[in-house]
């Protein structure tokens, strides 16, 4: 059996739509045999519920407190636990890892780019980005398509919370364009009946093995 990971994963202290703690994800994907999760909460120009108004610097230490508080468990129980979030435009989600906290504290602003822009400064940072359920119909989504491929390094092909047309159109999309494909539950709730992500055939020592075995087509699609 190989190594399980959560791509997409939110933690009710920072993402206003999740309903359960940092601890119990990780308690609930380390009984579920996983190796490892990224948490990946809202930024604070999505679904945020971190306070806005503040200084930068709070508001980006908030931004990362879920995943610090995943972290923190994950080291007492067993599971690896790395950085990510889910950045916003419009409603288009997309997950960003490979960056850390001072990446975000040295981007003051980063909240209004466009994808655009958005990638850019990613990309500059060393960081990965792939669009997240890119044909998700939601009213709260204002363009239900994916972006521009050249401005990505990856899609959510299968995310677990979609229709089966949904995932369809993105596989049909990172196919036609060569993008390469990851899984992802996009989970809100500790304990619900289905779980996704990828597989891996040895342990990641970090992040960046988990996205090069995403771009390398290494990584199985839990799906």
């Amino acid at each position: 059996m190989g190594y399980r990971y959560e791509t997409h994963l939110h933690t009710s202290g920072v993402s206003a739509c999740a309903f359960s703690t940092a601890r119990e994800q990780v308690r609930a994907y380390k009984a579920r045999g996983y190796a490892g999760v990224i948490v990946t909460d809202h930024f604070v120009n999505g679904n945020t519920a971190c306070p806005r108004g503040r200084p930068w610097d709070e508001t980006m230490r908030c931004v990362v407190s879920g995943y610090e508080e995943a972290k923190a468990e994950g080291d007492l129980v067993g599971l690896d636990v790395f950085l990510g979030w889910e950045y916003s435009i419009r409603g288009s989600d997309f997950l960003t890892y490979g960056l850390d906290l001072g990446f975000l504290l040295r981007n003051p602003g980063l909240d209004r780019l466009d994808i655009r822009g958005y990638s850019a400064a990613v990309r500059d940072g060393g960081g990965y980005l792939a669009q997240a359920h890119p044909f998700k119909r939601a009213p709260y989504i204002v363009s239900q398509q994916a972006v521009d491929h050249a401005l990505l390094d990856g899609i959510e092909a299968y995310n677990a919370s979609c229709s089966d047309e949904e995932n369809r159109l993105a596989m049909t999309f990172a196919e036609r364009h060569g993008l390469p494909t990851q899984a992802g539950s996009d989970s809100h709730m500790a304990g619900t009946g289905w779980a996704s992500g990828i597989e891996l055939g040895r342990r990641a020592r970090g992040v960046q093995d988990i996205i090069e075995a995403i771009k390398s087509g290494e990584a199985t699609l839990l799906v």
